[in-house]
Formats: C-alpha cells, structure tokens, sequence
C-alpha cells in the first residue's frame, strides 16, 4: 500500500524518517459490511421462496428453502458479532503508517503524528477461538496526553504490527523503568509493581533475589520463584509494556545474581 502524500507531508513536518510499512483496515471494513448484507439479502430471497413453496402446496422445497434462509440468517449475525469491535469501536484507526522514528494514525477524521518518545506503552493480547484457529490480535497504543489507539480487528496482519510498536516503545521503556527501580521507585506495570524489593501483585512479593523466572507464554506473563512457591502471573491484555516488564525482570534477576546483593 503507497504512503498518501499528505501523510509523508506531515510526517516529514514531525521528523519521522523513513516510511517502513501502512496497515489498512478499510478493505476489512469494507468486507465486514459486505458480507452480512449479502447473507441478509440471501434471507429475504430464501424466505420469498419458502412462502411460494408451502404456498403452492410443495412442502419439501419450501421446508428446504426455510431451511437455507435460517442458516443464512445464522450466518448474518455471526458475522456481524465477529466485525462489530471492527465497525462500531471508534478507537479503531482506518490505516496505521510506520515509519523509522513514529507512526502515523488515520481515523478517518484527521492524522495523528506520532513520534515514538511520545508513546508510553503499548498492549498486546491473543485469543484463539478454538485449538489451531487464526489468533485474533489485540494492540492497544497509548500515546501521551491522548485517546488509546486500539489496532487488532480487522488489521492486517496486527500481530507483526504489535510486534514492531512493541519492539520501539520496549527500546525506550526499559531505560526508563530500570532507572526508576534503580532509584528506589515503584512502577507499575497493569496488576504488576516493580519495586527496589522486588515484584508485587495482589499483596505477594517476588523478592528479586528469589527470582528464577519472568516471560510470557500463552498470552500469561508470569514471574515465579526458583521453588516454585510464589508465582505471579496476569494475562498479557492486563499488562502495559509486557515485553518491557520482563525484560526488566531478567535484568535486575542477572545484577542481583551476578553482585549478591541488592539494589540500593
């Protein structure tokens, strides 16, 4: 997809660099409508000629044709359900642009200009309807002082999009969250707080000197103890800067083993 020029204009006003990649999710949008209003029209004509059929006395091709108008229907609304995030949500961007220093937002209103020191966290969720099933991403982009910019339905493909927010905004967080432990501050991280002491979730703490392991693994990011005792997890939709968290972990996990003390 061809970067608009009006984008490269404005991006070139904010300094963003060089253009990488634009996800569209007009042409989601487009199909999301198309698809459950051909399946309703298939209604209307399968019930016309459900009533022809038992109205003339052929009750087989009309049962049959109701037969057809209640899956189509069945169709329309599952449709309809699985696109609705996607036409009602207005957090939903029409196009995301990326470019080497920011992205830019096009709602279908106006172009936000994003550079990506202004972007504070970001989120990212998987969910499989059923074993072996297309994963349905989730990302929400938080940019200072403005709206969450919620990607996922619709976006194509939105996991590699997740991943390459993910990959600039965790670059910046991890300096910043390192520095505010390293001065005794607590942060937190959705259910999580990283503390000069450790991490704390819902009253436990993980001692950073009892820390075996922090990750994420089927959408859960977790933190557990080398006996396996205490074991701190929250699912990754809960958890701003995910990445950012559990590479702070594995940071300050590496100091407090390699110094044998504490962070003061």
């Amino acid at each position: 997809m061809p970067f608009p020029s009006s984008v490269m204009e404005q991006a070139a006003q904010r300094r963003l660099g060089e253009p990488i990649r634009a996800f569209d999710t007009r042409g989601a949008r487009r199909r999301a409508l198309v698809r459950p209003a051909l399946l309703a029209l298939g209604v209307v004509a399968f019930a016309a000629l459900a009533v022809a059929g038992f109205a003339s006395g052929r009750p087989w091709p009309g049962a049959l044709a109701a037969s057809s108008a209640v899956v189509c229907l069945g169709g329309a609304v599952s449709t309809f359900r699985a696109h609705a995030g996607l036409l009602g949500r207005t957090g939903v961007p029409g196009a995301v642009y990326l470019f080497v220093h920011g992205l830019a937002v096009d709602d279908g209103k106006a172009l936000g200009i994003h550079r990506w020191d202004e972007v504070t966290a970001v989120t990212v969720s998987g969910v499989r309807a059923a074993p072996g099933a297309r994963t349905r991403w989730r990302v929400t982009v938080t940019v200072a002082g403005e709206r969450d910019l919620v990607l996922g339905d619709g976006t194509p493909d939105a996991g590699v999009l997740g991943e390459i927010v993910s990959a600039e905004v965790t670059a910046r967080a991890v300096p910043r969250l390192m520095a505010a432990v390293e001065s005794r501050e607590r942060v937190r991280l959705g259910p999580f707080v990283l503390g000069p002491d450790g991490i704390e979730k819902d009253g436990d703490t993980l001692a950073w000197q009892a820390l075996d392991e922090a990750g994420i693994d089927d959408g859960v990011v977790y933190a557990r103890a080398a006996d396996g005792v205490v074991q701190l997890t929250a699912l990754a939709a809960r958890v701003p800067n995910a990445v950012a968290f559990v590479e702070v972990c594995r940071r300050l996990q590496a100091r407090y083993r390699d110094e044998g003390d504490r962070v003061h």
